[in-house]
């Protein structure tokens, strides 16, 4: 039972950061959900892939996107593939945030520094385990 717990307790510090995290960027939990599913699609995505991946609307995905560009963190600009579709891209404000709020490549090395290479790859088989 304690892995249960563990993982429980988990996602409630999780949820505590991406409010916190949302709040230090002045933007709601949904719009900062939506900065990630962006900028884990590899920093472009589709207005309807989006609306996908967070279960809104396509219509709800509109209003997000509009507030993300109001804010200077999105954008939305032409598929180079294909001129009638409409990408929606993460500016170079996110990455410069992101770090402030959960650091940069030297930190996680640094945080992974004490731990073997097999228990850091023991970690990371748990998370991406679906």
């Amino acid at each position: 039972m304690r892995g249960m717990e563990l993982i429980r307790r988990n996602q409630v510090l999780t949820q505590m950061l991406d409010e916190a995290a949302a709040q230090y960027l002045g933007i709601n939990t949904t719009d900062g959900r939506a900065i990630d599913v962006i900028d884990q699609a590899g920093g472009r995505i589709t207005a309807g892939e989006l609306a996908r991946e967070l279960r809104l609307s396509t219509g709800a995905v509109t209003t997000i996107v509009d507030r993300l560009e109001k804010a200077g963190y999105a954008r939305r600009v032409a598929d180079p593939d294909d001129r009638r579709r409409v990408l929606i891209e993460v500016t170079p404000k996110v990455g410069r945030m992101s770090d402030d709020i959960y650091g940069g490549p030297d930190d996680v090395f640094a945080m992974t520094a004490p731990y073997s290479a097999e228990e850091v790859d023991l970690w990371v088989r748990f998370q991406e385990q679906e």
